[in-house]
Protein backbone atom coordinates (compact mmCIF):
# COMPACT_ATOMS: atom_id res chain seq x y z
CA UNK A 1 0.00 0.00 0.00
CA UNK A 2 1.27 3.45 -0.94
CA UNK A 3 0.68 6.43 1.28
CA UNK A 4 2.25 9.69 2.37
CA UNK A 5 2.99 10.26 6.03
CA UNK A 6 0.36 12.66 7.45
CA UNK A 7 3.01 14.35 9.59
CA UNK A 8 5.97 14.84 7.21
CA UNK A 9 4.58 13.96 3.72
CA UNK A 10 7.18 11.25 2.97
CA UNK A 11 5.95 8.77 0.34
CA UNK A 12 6.02 5.27 1.84
CA UNK A 13 5.29 1.81 0.54
CA UNK A 14 3.67 -0.14 3.38
CA UNK A 15 3.95 -3.93 2.89
CA UNK A 16 1.37 -6.41 4.07
CA UNK A 17 1.61 -6.48 7.87
CA UNK A 18 1.54 -9.68 9.88
CA UNK A 19 -0.08 -9.88 13.32
CA UNK A 20 1.41 -7.48 15.88
CA UNK A 21 3.45 -5.65 13.24
CA UNK A 22 3.43 -1.85 13.14
CA UNK A 23 4.37 0.45 10.24
CA UNK A 24 6.27 3.56 11.35
CA UNK A 25 7.46 6.47 9.21
CA UNK A 26 11.28 6.30 8.96
CA UNK A 27 11.43 10.08 8.62
CA UNK A 28 9.47 11.34 11.66
CA UNK A 29 8.54 8.11 13.54
CA UNK A 30 4.78 8.62 13.11
CA UNK A 31 2.72 5.43 13.46
CA UNK A 32 1.09 4.75 10.09
CA UNK A 33 -0.64 1.38 10.45
CA UNK A 34 -0.81 -1.72 12.64
CA UNK A 35 -2.08 -5.26 12.41
CA UNK A 36 -3.33 -7.63 15.09
CA UNK A 37 -4.50 -11.22 15.14
CA UNK A 38 -8.29 -11.70 15.05
CA UNK A 39 -8.68 -7.93 14.88
CA UNK A 40 -12.25 -7.83 13.53
CA UNK A 41 -13.64 -10.34 16.03
CA UNK A 42 -11.93 -8.56 18.94
CA UNK A 43 -13.33 -5.17 17.92
CA UNK A 44 -16.85 -6.62 17.58
CA UNK A 45 -16.67 -8.40 20.95
CA UNK A 46 -15.33 -5.34 22.76
CA UNK A 47 -17.85 -3.04 21.08
CA UNK A 48 -20.82 -5.26 21.99
CA UNK A 49 -19.58 -5.43 25.59
CA UNK A 50 -19.19 -1.66 25.67
CA UNK A 51 -22.73 -1.11 24.38
CA UNK A 52 -24.20 -3.46 26.99
CA UNK A 53 -22.28 -1.74 29.79
CA UNK A 54 -23.21 1.75 28.56
CA UNK A 55 -26.92 0.93 28.34
CA UNK A 56 -26.77 -0.74 31.77
CA UNK A 57 -25.24 2.39 33.27
CA UNK A 58 -28.24 4.48 32.21
CA UNK A 59 -30.88 2.93 34.46
CA UNK A 60 -29.25 2.30 37.83
CA UNK A 61 -27.93 4.62 40.58
CA UNK A 62 -24.62 6.19 39.60
CA UNK A 63 -23.58 7.98 42.80
CA UNK A 64 -25.12 8.63 46.21
CA UNK A 65 -24.32 11.65 48.40
CA UNK A 66 -25.30 11.65 52.11
CA UNK A 67 -24.93 14.65 54.43
CA UNK A 68 -26.66 15.32 57.77
CA UNK A 69 -28.94 12.33 57.24
CA UNK A 70 -30.12 13.53 53.81
CA UNK A 71 -29.29 11.40 50.78
CA UNK A 72 -29.15 12.47 47.15
CA UNK A 73 -28.85 9.76 44.46
CA UNK A 74 -28.24 10.44 40.78
CA UNK A 75 -28.23 8.38 37.61
CA UNK A 76 -25.84 8.97 34.71
CA UNK A 77 -28.27 11.10 32.64
CA UNK A 78 -28.79 13.39 35.67
CA UNK A 79 -25.36 14.96 35.07
CA UNK A 80 -26.77 16.75 32.02
CA UNK A 81 -30.44 16.94 33.03
CA UNK A 82 -29.80 19.13 36.07
CA UNK A 83 -27.69 21.49 33.94
CA UNK A 84 -30.73 21.89 31.67
CA UNK A 85 -32.75 22.75 34.77
CA UNK A 86 -30.31 25.61 35.44
CA UNK A 87 -30.82 26.87 31.86
CA UNK A 88 -27.29 25.76 31.00
CA UNK A 89 -28.37 24.06 27.79
CA UNK A 90 -24.96 24.36 26.09
CA UNK A 91 -23.15 22.36 28.79
CA UNK A 92 -26.01 19.90 29.22
CA UNK A 93 -26.08 19.13 25.50
CA UNK A 94 -22.29 18.89 25.33
CA UNK A 95 -22.13 16.39 28.21
CA UNK A 96 -24.98 14.22 26.93
CA UNK A 97 -23.44 14.16 23.47
CA UNK A 98 -19.78 13.56 24.42
CA UNK A 99 -20.24 10.86 27.09
CA UNK A 100 -23.38 9.01 25.91
CA UNK A 101 -24.63 9.91 22.44
CA UNK A 102 -21.45 9.93 20.37
CA UNK A 103 -19.79 6.85 21.95
CA UNK A 104 -22.99 4.84 21.51
CA UNK A 105 -23.30 5.91 17.88
CA UNK A 106 -19.64 5.12 17.16
CA UNK A 107 -19.90 1.64 18.67
CA UNK A 108 -23.08 0.92 16.72
CA UNK A 109 -21.28 1.91 13.51
CA UNK A 110 -18.02 0.03 13.97
CA UNK A 111 -19.68 -3.34 14.69
CA UNK A 112 -21.14 -3.83 11.18
CA UNK A 113 -17.98 -2.32 9.66
CA UNK A 114 -15.96 -5.18 11.19
CA UNK A 115 -18.55 -7.77 10.17
CA UNK A 116 -17.96 -7.13 6.47
CA UNK A 117 -20.82 -4.68 5.83
CA UNK A 118 -18.63 -2.52 3.59
CA UNK A 119 -18.43 -5.29 1.00
CA UNK A 120 -22.24 -5.52 0.83
CA UNK A 121 -23.12 -1.81 0.89
CA UNK A 122 -23.27 0.39 -2.21
CA UNK A 123 -20.08 2.41 -2.61
CA UNK A 124 -21.66 5.80 -1.81
CA UNK A 125 -23.21 4.53 1.43
CA UNK A 126 -20.02 2.82 2.55
CA UNK A 127 -17.98 5.95 1.87
CA UNK A 128 -20.29 8.15 3.94
CA UNK A 129 -20.42 5.58 6.73
CA UNK A 130 -16.63 5.50 7.05
CA UNK A 131 -16.30 9.28 6.94
CA UNK A 132 -18.92 9.67 9.68
CA UNK A 133 -17.35 7.00 11.88
CA UNK A 134 -13.85 8.47 11.86
CA UNK A 135 -15.15 12.03 12.35
CA UNK A 136 -16.84 11.11 15.65
CA UNK A 137 -13.87 9.73 17.57
CA UNK A 138 -12.04 13.00 18.53
CA UNK A 139 -15.17 14.37 20.25
CA UNK A 140 -15.87 11.41 22.51
CA UNK A 141 -14.79 12.09 26.10
CA UNK A 142 -16.05 9.16 28.13
CA UNK A 143 -12.67 8.37 29.70
CA UNK A 144 -12.18 12.04 30.66
CA UNK A 145 -15.63 12.09 32.26
CA UNK A 146 -14.73 9.05 34.37
CA UNK A 147 -11.57 10.77 35.64
CA UNK A 148 -13.67 13.86 36.36
CA UNK A 149 -16.00 11.74 38.49
CA UNK A 150 -13.06 10.49 40.56
CA UNK A 151 -11.75 14.02 41.04
CA UNK A 152 -15.17 15.29 42.14
CA UNK A 153 -15.41 12.48 44.67
CA UNK A 154 -12.11 13.54 46.24
CA UNK A 155 -13.45 17.09 46.50
CA UNK A 156 -16.53 16.17 48.52
CA UNK A 157 -15.51 13.06 50.46
CA UNK A 158 -14.52 15.22 53.43
CA UNK A 159 -17.99 16.82 53.48
CA UNK A 160 -20.24 13.78 53.13
CA UNK A 161 -20.46 10.04 52.60
CA UNK A 162 -20.17 8.90 49.00
CA UNK A 163 -21.40 5.58 47.62
CA UNK A 164 -20.71 4.29 44.11
CA UNK A 165 -23.75 2.69 42.51
CA UNK A 166 -24.07 -0.17 40.03
CA UNK A 167 -24.18 2.31 37.19
CA UNK A 168 -20.74 3.70 38.07
CA UNK A 169 -19.11 0.28 37.80
CA UNK A 170 -20.99 -0.45 34.58
CA UNK A 171 -19.80 2.84 33.09
CA UNK A 172 -16.23 2.10 34.19
CA UNK A 173 -16.42 -1.26 32.39
CA UNK A 174 -17.83 0.53 29.34
CA UNK A 175 -14.89 2.95 29.24
CA UNK A 176 -12.38 0.08 29.42
CA UNK A 177 -14.10 -1.83 26.60
CA UNK A 178 -14.55 1.32 24.49
CA UNK A 179 -10.90 2.37 24.77
CA UNK A 180 -9.76 -1.17 23.93
CA UNK A 181 -12.08 -1.37 20.90
CA UNK A 182 -11.09 2.00 19.42
CA UNK A 183 -7.41 1.26 20.00
CA UNK A 184 -7.76 -1.72 17.63
CA UNK A 185 -9.44 0.24 14.82
CA UNK A 186 -7.40 0.19 11.61
CA UNK A 187 -8.56 2.93 9.25
CA UNK A 188 -6.38 1.78 6.37
CA UNK A 189 -7.83 -1.74 6.45
CA UNK A 190 -11.43 -0.47 6.48
CA UNK A 191 -10.82 1.86 3.55
CA UNK A 192 -9.24 -0.99 1.61
CA UNK A 193 -12.39 -3.07 2.18
CA UNK A 194 -14.42 -0.29 0.59
CA UNK A 195 -12.20 0.03 -2.47
CA UNK A 196 -8.73 -1.15 -3.37
CA UNK A 197 -6.22 1.71 -3.33
CA UNK A 198 -4.97 3.03 -6.64
CA UNK A 199 -1.30 2.23 -7.22
CA UNK A 200 0.81 5.04 -8.68
CA UNK A 201 3.74 3.93 -10.79
CA UNK A 202 7.23 5.46 -10.68
CA UNK A 203 7.05 7.07 -7.25
CA UNK A 204 10.48 8.08 -5.98
CA UNK A 205 11.63 6.44 -2.71
CA UNK A 206 12.59 8.64 0.24
CA UNK A 207 10.94 11.65 -1.40
CA UNK A 208 8.05 13.77 -0.16
CA UNK A 209 4.73 13.71 -2.00
CA UNK A 210 4.65 17.43 -2.68
CA UNK A 211 8.00 17.21 -4.47
CA UNK A 212 6.52 14.58 -6.83
CA UNK A 213 3.32 16.49 -7.51
CA UNK A 214 1.31 13.99 -5.43
CA UNK A 215 -1.23 14.52 -2.67
CA UNK A 216 -2.35 12.41 0.26
CA UNK A 217 -6.10 12.42 0.79
CA UNK A 218 -6.82 13.87 4.25
CA UNK A 219 -9.83 11.55 4.63
CA UNK A 220 -8.68 8.06 3.60
CA UNK A 221 -4.90 8.47 3.14
CA UNK A 222 -4.97 7.48 -0.54
CA UNK A 223 -1.98 8.80 -2.50
CA UNK A 224 -3.38 10.79 -5.43
CA UNK A 225 -2.09 12.50 -8.55
CA UNK A 226 -5.41 14.30 -9.16
CA UNK A 227 -7.55 16.86 -7.33
CA UNK A 228 -10.23 14.29 -6.48
CA UNK A 229 -9.41 11.20 -4.42
CA UNK A 230 -9.95 8.04 -6.46
CA UNK A 231 -11.11 6.11 -3.37
CA UNK A 232 -13.39 8.41 -1.32
CA UNK A 233 -14.14 11.22 -3.83
CA UNK A 234 -12.87 13.90 -1.43
CA UNK A 235 -11.12 16.97 -2.82
CA UNK A 236 -7.39 16.74 -2.25
CA UNK A 237 -4.83 19.43 -1.47
CA UNK A 238 -1.07 19.41 -1.15
CA UNK A 239 -1.64 21.15 2.17
CA UNK A 240 -4.79 21.87 4.17
CA UNK A 241 -6.22 25.17 2.86
CA UNK A 242 -5.42 28.20 5.05
CA UNK A 243 -4.12 25.89 7.77
CA UNK A 244 -2.09 28.49 9.68
CA UNK A 245 -4.77 31.16 9.38
CA UNK A 246 -7.49 28.84 10.70
CA UNK A 247 -5.30 27.62 13.56
CA UNK A 248 -4.40 31.20 14.50
CA UNK A 249 -8.06 32.28 14.44
CA UNK A 250 -9.14 29.44 16.74
CA UNK A 251 -6.17 30.13 19.02
CA UNK A 252 -7.07 33.81 19.37
CA UNK A 253 -10.64 32.83 20.23
CA UNK A 254 -9.42 30.36 22.85
CA UNK A 255 -7.13 33.00 24.41
CA UNK A 256 -10.07 35.41 24.55
CA UNK A 257 -12.02 32.76 26.50
CA UNK A 258 -9.08 31.71 28.71
CA UNK A 259 -9.08 34.90 30.79
CA UNK A 260 -12.80 34.93 31.77
CA UNK A 261 -12.65 31.13 32.24
CA UNK A 262 -10.12 31.69 35.04
CA UNK A 263 -11.56 34.94 36.41
CA UNK A 264 -15.26 34.11 36.61
CA UNK A 265 -16.54 31.41 39.02
CA UNK A 266 -17.01 27.98 37.51
CA UNK A 267 -19.45 27.05 40.29
CA UNK A 268 -21.16 28.36 43.43
CA UNK A 269 -21.32 26.31 46.62
CA UNK A 270 -24.17 26.98 49.08
CA UNK A 271 -23.70 25.77 52.66
CA UNK A 272 -26.30 26.62 55.34
CA UNK A 273 -27.61 29.41 53.12
CA UNK A 274 -24.17 30.99 52.54
CA UNK A 275 -23.19 31.04 48.84
CA UNK A 276 -19.47 30.92 47.98
CA UNK A 277 -18.13 31.35 44.42
CA UNK A 278 -15.26 29.13 43.29
CA UNK A 279 -12.85 29.79 40.42
CA UNK A 280 -10.52 27.18 38.91
CA UNK A 281 -7.54 28.45 40.91
CA UNK A 282 -9.72 28.67 44.03
CA UNK A 283 -10.71 25.02 43.65
CA UNK A 284 -7.06 24.01 43.26
CA UNK A 285 -6.14 25.91 46.44
CA UNK A 286 -8.93 24.21 48.40
CA UNK A 287 -7.72 20.78 47.29
CA UNK A 288 -4.11 21.69 48.12
CA UNK A 289 -4.97 23.03 51.58
CA UNK A 290 -7.03 19.90 52.33
CA UNK A 291 -4.01 17.71 51.60
CA UNK A 292 -5.19 16.33 48.23
CA UNK A 293 -1.92 17.26 46.56
CA UNK A 294 -2.03 14.81 43.59
CA UNK A 295 -5.59 15.82 42.64
CA UNK A 296 -4.77 19.50 43.04
CA UNK A 297 -1.79 19.08 40.71
CA UNK A 298 -3.89 17.20 38.13
CA UNK A 299 -6.54 19.95 38.07
CA UNK A 300 -3.90 22.70 37.96
CA UNK A 301 -2.03 21.05 35.10
CA UNK A 302 -5.13 20.07 33.09
CA UNK A 303 -7.11 23.29 33.59
CA UNK A 304 -4.47 26.02 33.88
CA UNK A 305 -1.07 24.90 32.59
CA UNK A 306 -2.08 22.68 29.64
CA UNK A 307 -4.42 25.21 27.93
CA UNK A 308 -1.82 27.98 28.27
CA UNK A 309 1.03 25.73 27.14
CA UNK A 310 -1.01 24.45 24.21
CA UNK A 311 -1.74 28.00 23.04
CA UNK A 312 1.94 28.93 23.27
CA UNK A 313 3.10 25.75 21.51
CA UNK A 314 0.63 26.07 18.63
CA UNK A 315 1.55 29.75 18.25
CA UNK A 316 5.21 28.78 18.10
CA UNK A 317 4.49 26.08 15.49
CA UNK A 318 2.51 28.54 13.37
CA UNK A 319 5.60 30.77 13.37
CA UNK A 320 7.99 27.89 12.62
CA UNK A 321 6.23 26.98 9.35
CA UNK A 322 7.82 30.10 7.86
CA UNK A 323 11.30 28.71 8.48
CA UNK A 324 13.02 25.86 6.61
CA UNK A 325 13.06 22.40 8.18
CA UNK A 326 16.05 21.64 10.39
CA UNK A 327 17.30 19.06 12.86
CA UNK A 328 14.65 20.10 15.37
CA UNK A 329 11.70 19.57 13.02
CA UNK A 330 11.16 15.98 14.14
CA UNK A 331 10.92 17.23 17.73
CA UNK A 332 8.42 19.90 16.67
CA UNK A 333 6.31 17.21 15.03
CA UNK A 334 6.30 15.08 18.17
CA UNK A 335 5.37 18.11 20.27
CA UNK A 336 2.45 18.83 17.95
CA UNK A 337 1.22 15.22 18.17
CA UNK A 338 1.42 15.31 21.97
CA UNK A 339 -0.39 18.66 22.06
CA UNK A 340 -3.18 17.33 19.85
CA UNK A 341 -3.53 14.19 21.98
CA UNK A 342 -3.79 15.89 25.40
CA UNK A 343 -5.98 18.77 24.22
CA UNK A 344 -9.36 17.40 25.30
CA UNK A 345 -8.07 16.29 28.72
CA UNK A 346 -8.45 19.89 29.87
CA UNK A 347 -12.19 19.16 29.94
CA UNK A 348 -11.80 17.38 33.30
CA UNK A 349 -12.85 20.46 35.26
CA UNK A 350 -16.06 20.81 33.24
CA UNK A 351 -17.08 17.24 34.10
CA UNK A 352 -16.16 17.82 37.75
CA UNK A 353 -18.58 20.76 37.86
CA UNK A 354 -21.30 18.72 36.12
CA UNK A 355 -21.04 15.88 38.65
CA UNK A 356 -20.99 18.23 41.64
CA UNK A 357 -24.00 20.16 40.34
CA UNK A 358 -25.96 16.95 39.78
CA UNK A 359 -24.97 15.30 43.07
CA UNK A 360 -24.90 18.10 45.64
CA UNK A 361 -28.51 19.31 45.66
CA UNK A 362 -29.66 19.47 49.30
CA UNK A 363 -31.32 22.89 49.25
CA UNK A 364 -29.94 25.55 51.60
CA UNK A 365 -28.15 22.88 53.61
CA UNK A 366 -25.69 22.27 50.76
CA UNK A 367 -25.89 22.69 47.01
CA UNK A 368 -23.71 23.43 44.00
CA UNK A 369 -24.74 25.50 40.96
CA UNK A 370 -22.79 26.12 37.74
CA UNK A 371 -21.04 29.43 37.08
CA UNK A 372 -20.50 31.32 33.84
CA UNK A 373 -16.80 30.48 33.94
CA UNK A 374 -17.69 26.90 32.97
CA UNK A 375 -19.11 28.04 29.62
CA UNK A 376 -16.00 30.09 28.84
CA UNK A 377 -13.77 27.19 29.83
CA UNK A 378 -15.65 24.67 27.66
CA UNK A 379 -15.55 27.04 24.70
CA UNK A 380 -11.81 27.58 25.20
CA UNK A 381 -11.04 23.84 25.16
CA UNK A 382 -13.19 23.26 22.05
CA UNK A 383 -11.46 26.15 20.23
CA UNK A 384 -8.03 24.74 21.09
CA UNK A 385 -9.04 21.32 19.79
CA UNK A 386 -10.21 22.93 16.54
CA UNK A 387 -6.94 24.89 16.31
CA UNK A 388 -4.86 21.73 16.65
CA UNK A 389 -7.03 19.97 14.08
CA UNK A 390 -6.69 22.85 11.62
CA UNK A 391 -2.89 22.99 11.84
CA UNK A 392 -1.11 20.95 9.16
CA UNK A 393 2.14 19.49 10.62
CA UNK A 394 3.50 18.83 7.11
CA UNK A 395 4.11 22.58 6.82
CA UNK A 396 6.91 22.22 9.37
CA UNK A 397 8.85 20.12 6.85
CA UNK A 398 8.24 22.41 3.87
CA UNK A 399 10.42 25.04 2.28
CA UNK A 400 9.19 28.43 0.98
CA UNK A 401 8.65 26.99 -2.53
CA UNK A 402 6.24 24.39 -1.13
CA UNK A 403 4.32 27.08 0.72
CA UNK A 404 3.91 29.10 -2.48
CA UNK A 405 2.68 26.03 -4.37
CA UNK A 406 0.15 25.14 -1.68
CA UNK A 407 -1.12 28.73 -1.60
CA UNK A 408 -1.62 28.79 -5.37
CA UNK A 409 -3.58 25.51 -5.21
CA UNK A 410 -5.83 26.92 -2.49
CA UNK A 411 -6.59 30.09 -4.42
CA UNK A 412 -7.14 28.24 -7.71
Amino acid sequence: MQTACPSCDLVIEIPHLSAKQVAICPHCNTKLSASQANQDSMVVALSLSAIVMLLSSMFYPFLSFTSSGITQTITLPDAARILFNYDNDFLGLFIDTSIIGLPLLLLILIIPLHLGLLKALPYQWGKRLLKTTFALEPWIMSEIFLIGVMVSMVKIMSMADIEFGVSFWAYSAFVICYVAATAKLNKHTLWQQLKDPEYIEQTKPNTRAIDQGLRACHVCGQLCATEICSRCDSKTYSRNPFSVQKAAAWLLTSVACYIPANVYPIMYTTSLGDETPSTIIGGVMILWNSGSYPIAMIIFLASVVVPLAKALILSFLCFMVMRPANRQTKSYTRIYQLTEFIGKWSMIDVFVVAILVALVQLGNLMSVTPGIGTIFFTTMVICQMLAAHAFDPRLLWDNPDNLSTAKQETLA
